[in-house]
C-alpha cells in the first residue's frame, strides 16, 4: 500500500453499517474502497482532472457495495458529485439517504446549501440566479426549520434563503427568530441588516449595521454599509465620519488606488452635503491633485465657492472645468447656477437659449437628445420664475416633442405652471386634457384632483381620486391624497380618517414618513397643536433630518411664539439640508421676527421673497417686519402686496383669518396716517 493510500486511510473516519450486519470482511473491502476514493477525491479538487473524479466514483460505490448502508459513504459521494458539477447525481445519492432517514438533518443541511450553491452560479455556470433550485433550496431549510426548531443556523440559512426570493416578510421573521435563540448569530445579525435596507427599514437597518460594525473589526462592507444607509437617509455628516474610518483601512491594507479614490470621493461628497465646506474643498482638491483630469471635483469646488458667494473663485474652477470638459452639460448648468446666484437670472435665460438655438437640429442622438432635454427644462423652469408662463410652457411642450415617453411629465408641468400663474381655469381645463391623453397616470390624475380642490370642488376632486383605488397596499397614495383634498375643504375629521385608512398600509419607513407629515398637516391646520407636534415628532424619530419635517414643526412654534429656540435650531437644520429652500428662509425670518432681532428678520424674509414674489404670506411676515423697524411705507406696500395676493390664491388655499388681519393692520395704519396728518394740521394752525 502506499504512503498516500496509507495517510488517505488514517484520515478516514470509522464508517459504519445501518444495521450492523456487514461482515468484517466486507468492512474492510468499504475501508480499502473509501480510501482510495477519498484519495482521488482530493486528486479531482486539487488537479480539476474528470478522470480523477470517475476514479472516486468508483471507489465510492466500490465501498458502498460493501457497506451498503453506510451514510458516511453516500456524504461523501454527495459532495464529489457537486463538486463536480453534477447536480442531479448528487441529488439521487441524498434521495437514497432520505427514503431510510427522512430526517437526517446533515444531510438535507447539505442539499439546501448544494441547491443555494448552484442557484446563485447557475447550473453548468450560466449566467444569474436559478429560482427553481432557490426555491428547492427554500424547502430544505423548510423541512430544518421543523426538524430543528431551535437551531438558530436553520433560521438563518433560511431568513437569506427567503431574502434571496425576495419575500422580504418571512425572511425578517426568519432571522429575528434566529437572534432569539442566538443573540450572537453573526450570519443573521448580518442578513437582517441589509434585510431592512432592502425593505427600507432605514432606522432599525441603522441601528443593526451600527451594532455590527462597533461590534467587530472594521469590516470594509460594513463600513460602506452603513455610510450608505446614512446618505440615504441624509445623515450625511455620519455618512462622513464612516467613510474617513473607511478611508484608514484603505491606508493600513494593500488596497488599490481605484479604492482609495473612491471612498475619498464619497467622503467628500458627503462632506459637501453635510455643509462641511472647509474640509470638502480640501478633499476635493486632494481629489484632482491625484486625478486632474476630473472636471467633476471642479465643478463641486465651483459650488462651494457659490455658497460661500465667493463669485470669482466660483467662475474660476467653472472655467478650469469647461477647458476640461467644453461641451459638458453639467458644466452649462453650473454657469445657469452661477448666473442666478449672482441674480443675473435673465442672463442666465439669455445664455441658455442661446446654447439650445446654437444646437438646434432636426434630430439627436440618444445622449444629446436628453442632454437638451434637461436644459430645456430648466428653461422653462427660469421662464416660469420669471413669471414668462408662455415660455414656459412652450419649453415644455418641446420637451414633450423631443421625448415622447415625456408627455405626461410636461403636460403636469404645464398645469403646473398655470397654477403657479394663479390661472386656476387655465390650470383645470389643461389636467382634464392631460387626464383625457393619459388616464393611468396616476400623477395627472392627482393634480387635477389637487386643482379641483383648490378650486372648491371638493366632491369631484374625491370622485376622481377613488377611480385609483384598488383595494391594494398601492392605495396609499390614493388615500392620502383623499386626505389633502379634505384638509383643503377644512374637513379635518374626515381627512383624518382617510390617513387612518392609508396608515393600515404603510410597510416602509418612507410610507409611515408620508402618513406621518399627512397627520401633522391635518391636525395642525385643525388648530389641534399637541396632535400635530407629537406626529412630527414620532417622524423625526424615524428621519432625523426630514427638512420638510423640521421646518414645519419649527414654523408651527414660531407662528404661535412658542419654543423659539428650539424653532430656531429645528429651521436652520432645515437650512443646513436645503440652504436654498425659500419657504424655510421665510420661516428663519419669522423666528427672528418673533425674538426682535428685525435686522436678521428682513435679511431672510427678503431672501425668501426674492423667491417667492407672489405668496402672501411673506408679503405679509415682511411688512409686520418693516412696521417694526418704523419703515411705515414699506410695511403698507407689503401688506397691501399680500391682501392682492390673498384674492388672486385659489379658493381653498385663502385664510379668512389672514385676510382680516391684514385688511385690519392696513385700517389701523390708515387711520393712524389721517389722525396724524389732521394733528399736524391743527398743530400748525395754532401755530399761525
Amino acid at each position: 500500500m502506499s504512503l498516500a493510500l496509507l495517510l488517505a486511510v488514517a484520515a478516514v473516519p470509522q464508517l459504519s453499517a445501518a444495521d450492523g450486519a456487514v461482515t468484517a470482511e466486507n468492512r474492510s473491502k468499504a475501508y480499502y474502497h473509501f480510501a482510495l476514493g477519498h484519495l482521488y477525491h482530493q486528486f479531482a479538487q486539487q488537479f480539476m482532472r474528470p478522470e480523477y473524479v470517475e476514479r472516486a466514483v468508483e471507489e465510492y460505490l466500490a465501498a458502498l457495495e460493501a457497506d451498503p448502508g453506510s451514510t458516511l459513504i453516500r456524504i461523501e459521494l454527495i459532495n464529489l458529485y457537486a463538486g463536480a458539477n453534477r447536480l442531479e447525481d448528487a441529488v439521487a445519492v441524498a434521495e437514497e439517504i432520505f427514503v431510510a432517514n427522512p430526517g437526517n438533518v446533515e444531510v438535507r443541511r447539505l442539499l439546501g446549501r448544494i441547491y443555494r450553491s448552484y442557484a446563485t452560479r447557475g447550473r453548468q455556470g450560466a449566467q444569474g440566479t436559478d429560482p427553481e433550485l432557490l426555491q428547492k433550496a427554500v424547502e430544505q431549510f423548510e423541512r430544518l426549520v421543523e426538524l430543528e426548531p431551535d437551531n438558530p443556523e436553520n433560521h438563518a440559512g433560511l431568513g437569506s434563503l427567503y431574502r434571496a426570493t425576495e419575500d422580504l416578510d418571512k425572511a425578517e421573521q426568519a432571522l429575528e427568530r434566529a437572534l432569539e435563540l442566538d443573540p450572537a448569530q453573526t450570519e443573521a445579525k448580518v442578513a437582517l441588516a441589509y434585510l431592512l435596507l432592502q425593505a427600507g427599514k432605514m432606522r432599525d437597518a441603522i441601528s443593526a449595521l451600527e451594532e455590527i460594525v462597533e461590534s467587530g473589526e472594521d469590516d470594509p462592507q460594513h463600513l460602506e454599509g452603513l455610510a450608505n444607509a446614512y446618505e440615504q437617509t441624509g445623515r450625511y455628516r455620519d455618512a462622513a465620519a464612516m467613510y474617513a474610518r473607511r478611508l484608514q483601512t484603505l491606508s493600513v491594507q494593500s488596497s488599490s488606488s481605484t479604492d482609495v479614490l473612491r471612498v475619498l470621493q464619497r467622503l467628500a461628497d458627503s462632506l459637501f452635503l453635510s455643509r462641511q465646506f472647509g474640509a470638502a474643498l480640501k478633499n476635493y482638491e486632494a481629489l484632482l491633485a491625484v486625478d486632474p483630469g476630473k472636471a467633476e471635483y471642479l465643478l463641486k469646488m465651483s459650488q462651494i465657492e457659490v455658497i460661500r458667494e465667493n463669485f470669482p473663485k466660483a467662475w474660476e474652477a467653472l472655467e478650469r472645468a469647461r477647458e476640461l470638459e467644453p461641451d459638458s452639460l453639467r458644466v452649462q448648468l453650473q454657469a445657469i447656477n452661477l448666473f442666478e446666484a449672482e441674480g443675473r437670472v435673465e442672463e442666465a435665460v439669455e445664455a441658455l437659449s442661446a446654447s439650445l438655438e446654437s444646437t438646434r437640429r432636426a434630430e439627436y442622438p440618444r445622449p444629446e437628445r436628453d442632454q437638451r432635454a434637461l436644459l430645456l427644462e430648466r428653461l422653462a423652469v427660469l421662464k416660469r420664475d420669471l413669471e414668462d408662463s408662455q415660455g414656459a410652457i412652450a419649453a415644455f411642450q418641446e420637451i414633450g416633442v423631443l421625448v415622447p415617453d415625456s408627455k405626461s411629465q410636461m403636460a403636469w408641468q404645464v398645469i403646473e405652471t398655470w397654477r403657479l400663474a394663479r390661472d386656476y381655469s387655465r390650470a383645470e381645463q389643461e389636467a382634464r386634457k392631460a387626464v383625457s391623453e393619459f388616464g393611468d397616470d396616476f400623477l395627472v390624475i392627482e393634480k387635477l384632483a389637487s386643482i379641483l380642490a383648490d378650486r372648491g370642488k371638493t366632491k369631484e376632486s374625491i370622485q376622481v381620486i377613488e377611480k385609483l383605488l384598488k383595494n391594494e397596499p398601492s392605495d396609499l397614495d390614493a388615500l392620502l391624497a383623499m386626505a389633502r383634498t379634505y384638509e383643503k375643504a377644512r374637513q379635518f375629521e374626515t381627512a383624518a380618517k382617510m390617513i387612518d385608512r392609508a396608515s393600515k398600509l404603510a410597510r416602509t419607513d418612507r410610507a409611515r414618513i408620508s402618513v406621518l407629515s399627512a397627520y401633522g398637516s391635518v391636525y395642525e391646520r385643525a388648530k389641534e397643536f399637541d396632535r400635530a407636534e407629537s406626529q412630527f415628532r414620532e417622524l423625526l424619530k424615524i428621519d432625523p433630518n426630514n427638512a420638510n419635517a423640521l421646518n414645519y414643526l419649527g414654523y408651527m412654534f414660531a407662528d404661535r411664539g412658542v419654543h423659539l429656540d428650539e424653532a430656531h435650531d429645528l429651521i436652520q437644520r432645515a437650512l443646513d439640508i436645503e440652504p436654498d429652500n425659500g419657504a424655510y428662509l421665510d420661516s428663519l425670518g419669522w423666528v427672528y421676527y418673533r425674538q426682535d432681532k428685525l435686522d436678521l428678520a428682513v435679511k431672510f424674509l427678503e431672501r425668501s421673497l426674492r423667491q417667492y414674489r407672489n405668496d402672501p404670506i411673506i408679503h405679509g411676515h415682511l411688512g409686520d417686519a418693516y412696521f417694526k423697524q418704523g419703515r411705515v411705507e414699506s410695511a403698507k406696500e407689503h401688506w397691501r402686496r399680500g391682501l392682492e395676493e390673498w384674492k388672486r390664491s385659489a379658493p381653498a388655499e385663502r385664510d379668512p383669518n389672514e385676510i382680516e388681519n391684514l385688511r385690519r393692520k392696513l385700517s389701523d395704519l390708515n387711520l393712524s396716517m389721517v389722525e396724524d396728518d389732521t394733528n399736524t394740521k391743527k398743530k400748525g394752525s395754532v401755530e399761525r
